[in-house]
């Protein structure tokens, strides 16, 4: 497990742990009985059995739909075991109990970022911080997601807090570094990256390296960032970037068969990753149109709604448009 995931675990078993010993005032009667079904429910959630958990806490709130701890936990395990939309719902009912509560707001705002529902998490996380304005996952969280939309400035300032706070932590400086990207400041994202790239740990080393790469790539140095890349795939041979990146550069040269291997081992390893679809598609238009023209359609699909892949659906709409027309001479013979 990522320190990241360790540290989202460790921060989900702390709620549940407190939560074990808040709940609402039962009927005299069913006090016992809703404290132990409560118990037994957040147990199954901290010894990671999730399943369990969840079937626990909804047969809870379905003899008690007031229980609001139960929701409440309900919507933090929901999306724990990858469910947001359920987590939402969950959360969103408990929220109104639990306002001034520093991980409803943060697991609310985490439910819908990964529903990528960027106003709604940015909302969210800013609640979160307000009760704690130094909490290091939510400042993380709230960078990432001004990062997603677009809105760099923002981002920037928020990696700029980060790393005051935590300039050892390799996360927040790789936030730090790729916000620089984004806003032309390449040589400064290299710098420090090469700072981090000292002294990570050998499992993060790879995507240090990925990320230099992508500076370089930013300044058209297309031979560094190739060596890059095709360092960190030494160690991490299946980092989905990386493939894609190397991939790319390929492409750029020229050479479309060792491209299209590159995007689609990279495409395999995150069918996720949209970007990828577009370069995949771009590899295989002149060899094989078909999968090409199905590669972009999926593309437009996923990222018509993505402010970070704006002109490649531009572009992959004129593309597919005209693969479409090279695909039926009969009926442009006709006009």
């Amino acid at each position: 497990m990522s320190r990241l995931g360790q540290s989202w675990l460790a921060l989900l078993l702390t709620t549940l742990c407190a939560c074990s010993t808040t709940s609402q005032a039962p009927a005299p009667g069913d006090a016992n009985n809703k404290t132990s079904a409560l118990s037994q429910a957040n147990q199954f959630a901290r010894e990671g059995l999730l399943r369990e958990a969840v079937d626990a806490y909804k047969k809870l709130i379905a003899k008690d739909p007031d229980n609001m701890v139960a929701r409440r936990n309900l919507g933090i395990v929901l999306l724990k075991a990858g469910d947001p939309k359920g987590a939402i719902i969950n959360l969103e009912l408990a929220i109104k109990n639990f306002e001034q509560n520093f991980e409803t707001n943060f697991f609310l705002a985490e439910a819908y970022r990964a529903e990528d529902k960027y106003a709604e998490a940015i909302y969210r996380y800013k609640k979160s911080l307000k009760i704690k304005p130094d909490e290091t996952r939510a400042l993380k969280s709230l960078a990432w997601s001004y990062f997603k939309i677009r809105f760099y400035s923002e981002a920037v300032n928020i990696a700029t807090r980060l790393q005051k706070k935590a300039p050892n932590d390799e996360q927040a400086l790789m936030i730090f570094a790729r916000t620089q990207i984004k806003l032309k400041r390449e040589s400064e994202a290299i710098a420090t990256l090469k700072r981090g790239l000292d002294r990570a740990s050998v499992i993060s080393k790879p995507y240090f390296e990925s990320v230099i790469a992508e500076a370089y790539a930013a300044q058209g140095k297309k031979q560094a960032a190739l060596e890059m890349w095709q360092q960190a795939l030494k160690t991490q041979p299946l980092m989905a970037g990386a493939l894609m990146g190397v991939g790319r550069v390929l492409l750029d040269s020229g050479r479309e068969k060792e491209a299209i291997d590159y995007l689609e081992r990279a495409v395999r390893v995150k069918p996720k990753m949209t970007e990828g679809h577009y370069w995949l598609a771009r590899s295989l238009q002149n060899s094989n149109p078909e999968r090409a023209l199905r590669y972009y359609n999926a593309f437009k699909k996923n990222s018509a709604n993505d402010p970070e892949f704006v002109e490649l659906v531009l572009d992959a709409k004129k593309r597919a448009a005209s693969l479409q027309n090279r695909a039926r001479p009969e009926t442009n013979s006709l006009r």
